[in-house]
């Protein structure tokens, strides 16, 4: 009975996703989750406060929980660099990001992409004069934070 119910659970779940429907269903979410965050699709966001160079700067400070003023920015070919040195020991360290709508996805200089499955989801939101970045875990679990222009 239980394999039963699985199969029509799959039928389904390939009938929504297969006709584009546009509902949003648990399913269709954590399909969603599992693809390569390269192979969504997004529409360009218009930033009206904040830069591209802006959400790069909160996004690496969001995910290393550093300041965000103690980190560089510069954008060479569609990609964002960003560099920071760590207070404690003057190390610097060197991130890279993509913006793709309002997604992001970031690497160390010479480390891969964190776009696979197991890797946290990263988005942005502009509300009037705040920036929300925010970091989606493969449990379901999310964290956000706000930055203000100037931050």
């Amino acid at each position: 009975m239980k394999s039963i119910k699985i199969i029509l659970l799959s039928i389904i779940i390939a009938s929504l996703t297969s006709c584009g429907g546009s509902s949003t269903t648990s399913e269709q979410v954590s399909t969603d989750q599992q693809k390569p965050i390269a192979e969504t699709v997004n529409t360009e966001v218009e930033l009206k406060n904040f830069t591209k160079e802006d959400v790069a700067r909160f996004a690496i400070a969001s995910v290393m929980q550093k300041p965000s003023k103690s980190m560089k920015v510069r954008v060479k070919d569609e990609l964002y660099y960003i560099s920071y040195v760590r207070k404690s020991d003057n190390q610097k360290f060197d991130c890279k990001i993509k913006i793709t709508g309002n997604k992001i996805i970031w690497a160390t200089i010479d480390g891969r992409w964190r776009d696979q499955m197991e890797d946290e989801r990263i988005s942005f939101e502009e509300n009037g004069k705040k920036l929300k970045i925010i970091q989606t875990y493969s449990d379901g679990s999310t964290e956000i934070k706000e930055f203000k222009k100037g931050q």
